[in-house]
């Protein structure tokens, strides 16, 4: 297993992504890991998980709707989760599976439990899971509030780890999550404890 942090530090643009941290920070915490840890994309899984997706491109885009402007068809594109991991699998070859997952409370349990299911495909070796969420805005606070969840996190953050069929699969901590790291906190701990360090 090996795991990659991006944020809150700005990631390199990718093409044809405009505006929101969301897909660059996906880009350059995947890149690192598979980087780090290359293999047959071919029996490789990608599973995104995320309370609020890319909550600042679906903004952007509400704002120019109501406003009367006219409409950037490439705000929607990008602000489906999909579309950043479509771009990743043509990047480094991953014909397997690829999802996405929105989730209140325990982001890292969800995606280990969703790549235990993966793995028990013959045809799959390893899954590339990511965490990712932005700071809060006045609306994502709100409804992380009626949600009853942990918040978002301090500032934009994306965490990728590569699980491999025969790594033991290290599960993070079960106490509440805190108000830096919001629902991604039990994953930032176990890429963490992956990576020797403390988050």
């Amino acid at each position: 297993m090996i795991a990659a942090m991006s944020g809150p530090e700005a990631a390199p643009p990718v093409a044809g992504f405009v505006e929101s941290a969301f897909n660059p920070l996906v880009h350059q915490a995947v890149e690192r890991c598979l980087s780090a840890r290359p293999g047959d994309g071919s029996r490789t899984a990608m599973v995104l998980a995320s309370t609020m997706g890319d909550a600042a491109t679906l903004d952007l885009g509400s704002r120019r709707l109501v406003s009367g402007q006219v409409h950037n068809p490439l705000l929607f594109m990008q602000s489906t989760a999909n579309a950043i991991l479509g771009q990743l699998s043509r990047d480094f070859a991953i014909t397997g599976p690829l999802l996405c997952l929105s989730t209140v409370a325990d982001l890292a349990g969800e995606l280990l439990a969703t790549a235990e299911l993966l793995l028990d495909d013959e045809e799959l070796d390893r899954v590339v899971l990511v965490g990712v969420e932005l700071a809060g805005t006045e609306r994502t606070t709100a409804a992380y509030r009626n949600l009853r969840s942990p918040g978002p996190p301090a500032t934009d953050q994306a965490i990728a780890l590569v699980v491999d069929r025969n790594d033991p699969h290290p599960r993070p901590p079960s106490d509440a999550p805190s108000t830096e790291h919001g629902t991604l906190r039990g994953l930032v701990e176990l890429a963490a404890r992956i990576q020797g360090t403390s988050p």
